[in-house]
């Protein structure tokens, strides 16, 4: 067997909640078939004195109760972890800090192969007012980022369903597809829906099932909004997979997106795969750069069965 801890790790985050805890359950499961190690983080942001407004000396964050009960709770889930992975390296971090800052800054510390985040429910208006860590990170991370609502799959055969746009900036999302499907053992679904224009699927896949011919495929065109049509097959699928194409937040806030609606109601994890294009070319997204607050931190904690 590999060394897990000289692969890039599968990074996510809990925040105490039930959600949050079947997201850290699912990461922990592919970390596991990957054979790679697990990293849970926590973010804990410093409170504030409101009579001055200065923030708590960084020496005393570990020890205030709050911060002890956090630590306590991730190393528990860990060893929970553990429990049903016992080959499983894990480590949890907690950093002062935004969770989308924190969560960002260690996927860039850690080249963090995937990022696994718990999607709560929120109706439209808590959407655009508080927005979520996971669609946060979706525009502030250039790696696959997956955000985990409903866990169990009833048919150990469910399919990965792949949302395609029918360009070629799907490529990076058909690989990570044909990957999963291949990781896995189970069939790929492509569904393609459009209403003005032919479907360029079976071409546009091509390469990928010469390269993964064992990857069982099946492609389904369908005269629906693509939204619509993918949040009705998430239903009986192991996971929905779709590019981000970044659209301009003023579209994305009056039109919506096909990534950001799946991953507000798609009844399966989602995977959203950033794309990234250069003089016509398609190119993999390399991880991307962003500015870094400075936050007290503690080292990371290991566990090993």
């Amino acid at each position: 067997m590999s060394d897990p801890t000289r692969k890039r790790p599968i990074l996510t985050g809990f925040d105490g909640s039930e959600t949050a805890r079947g997201a850290v359950t699912w990461a922990a499961a592919e970390a596991s078939r990957r054979d790679t190690r697990l990293l849970v983080a926590r973010a804990y942001e410093r409170p504030i004195n409101v009579t001055d407004l200065s923030w708590t000396p960084v020496g005393l964050l570990e020890r205030l109760p709050t911060y002890t009960h956090r630590d306590t709770a991730v190393r528990r889930l860990a060893r929970d972890c553990l429990t049903t992975h016992p080959d499983l390296a894990v480590e949890t971090t907690i950093r002062a800090g935004h969770p989308s800052d924190v969560l960002a800054t260690l996927a860039d510390e850690t080249d963090a192969e995937l990022v696994v985040l718990g999607a709560a429910e929120h109706g439209p208006i808590a959407r655009l007012v508080l927005g979520s860590v996971a669609a946060d990170m979706v525009h502030h991370v250039a790696r696959p980022v997956i955000a985990v609502r409903r866990t169990e799959v009833a048919d150990p055969q469910a399919p990965v369903l792949l949302g395609l746009a029918g360009v070629p900036e799907d490529g990076p999302a058909v690989e990570f597809a044909f990957d999963f499907a291949k990781t896995h053992n189970v069939p790929l679904h492509a569904v393609h829906a459009s209403n003005n224009r032919a479907a360029q699927a079976g071409s546009l896949l091509a390469p990928w099932r010469e390269r993964y011919a064992h990857v069982r495929v099946h492609i389904e065109v369908l005269p629906d909004k693509p939204a619509h049509a993918l949040i009705e097959k998430s239903r009986t699928a192991r996971l929905l997979i779709v590019g981000c194409h970044h659209h301009k937040a003023l579209h994305r806030m009056l039109q919506g997106s096909v990534s950001h609606t799946s991953l507000y109601h798609a009844a399966c994890p989602v995977a959203i795969i950033p794309t990234a294009t250069q003089n016509g070319a398609l190119q993999p997204a390399r991880p991307g750069r962003r500015p870094v607050r400075q936050h007290a931190r503690r080292a990371r904690t290991s566990f090993k069965a």
